[in-house]
């Protein structure tokens, strides 16, 4: 299994600006005079290759960014069966992706899935090219009703031109999913859903294949930290070997806000650790949070784990070794 993210963000987009790329450029440049003299300077900076290797080992938030997407992530199985999640701005940039091998000559099959309906989540569905070529065969699940109608209803006069839905020439079917969990791929891949608290309501989605287990779970509030509240969740993400975990908000803010739907790493990694899984990747970023404060609460989380005792759930010992990590765009997961 292989996941890759291409939206991270949360609420609304969030660019680079002028001055984070200035702030950057500023920390860069101050590294290479910490670590090198004159005249090695003036060496690294004439090998093109020298350069691009001493990048590489700069912080993660120098050397590149985040992302700014809101949420689309992209699950391939061993098979190659196609699996996308959310439709945030991310799913334009998949989309001209996939449109350069069979989606663009109208071959390409693929199983979407939506937590909820809200701005940041569907977005990016009017600029998903797959959808525009005929042939291609696109399987849209969610556990709300009126799927189509609402997705259809963000593409209506005067928001947006109305005849792009029209346009949508794929082979496009709607699925309401209930409470059974559903067996995709011939068998190969059992999907599952559950509520989470988020207005609106949002859901969760547990996917299994390829002997490996991997939880959606953006968009979720958990304001009842007790045995009883939390135990169906930690349940849902029993043994997962990726938990994507809306950790948009500081442990502080999330009590502060708690009627907004949002979370914590702190929170991710109490439930995480309860649940036996094995990667935490923090998700839903603030729009407002820059890729240094994102990186600081993701060190804030490690630490934390690293002072939580180890968890005992039927005689199995579930440790602390549970990795943290920043989802970021284009970050690829192997599972």
């Amino acid at each position: 299994m292989r996941v890759r993210f291409w939206g991270v963000r949360g609420s609304c987009p969030a660019w680079v600006t002028s001055a984070d790329i200035a702030t950057r450029l500023t920390a860069a440049l101050w590294q290479l005079g910490q670590e090198h003299s004159g005249p090695e300077i003036s060496q690294l900076l004439s090998d093109h290759d020298a350069i691009n290797q001493w990048i590489t080992k700069l912080p993660p938030h120098v050397q590149g960014v985040v992302g700014g997407n809101t949420p689309c992530v992209e699950m391939r199985t061993a098979s190659d069966d196609l699996f996308i999640i959310d439709f945030g701005t991310g799913i334009r940039a998949l989309g001209h992706e996939l449109a350069q091998a069979e989606f663009g000559r109208g071959a390409g099959h693929a199983h979407l899935f939506l937590s909820h309906f809200h701005w940041d989540h569907i977005q990016g569905w009017p600029f998903f090219t797959p959808a525009y070529i005929a042939g291609n065969r696109l399987e849209i699940y969610t556990a709300h009703e009126d799927l189509k109608d609402r997705l259809r209803r963000q593409q209506t006069a005067p928001f947006f031109p109305p005849a792009s839905w029209d346009d949508m020439k794929a082979d496009i079917t709607y699925t309401e999913m209930g409470s059974r969990p559903l067996l995709l791929c011939d068998g190969r891949v059992r999907v599952t859903a559950m509520e989470l608290d988020h207005p609106s309501r949002s859901y969760a989605y547990r996917f299994e294949t390829d002997d490996k287990i991997f939880v959606y779970a953006s968009d979720a509030a958990y304001p009842d930290l007790s045995t009883a509240a939390i135990q169906p969740y930690i349940d849902f993400y029993r043994d997962a070997d990726l938990l994507i975990f809306d950790a948009q908000f500081s442990f502080a803010e999330s009590y502060e806000k708690r009627t907004w739907g949002h979370s914590s790493a702190i929170i991710g990694v109490e439930l995480a650790l309860h649940a036996g899984v094995k990667n935490l990747a923090l998700f839903h970023h603030d729009p407002n949070a820059d890729d240094e404060t994102l990186e600081y609460l993701r060190h804030v989380a490690e630490e934390y784990l690293a002072t939580v005792p180890d968890v005992i759930y039927q005689d199995v010992v579930y440790s602390n070794k549970m990795r943290v990590l920043l989802a970021r765009e284009d970050m690829t997961i192997e599972l």
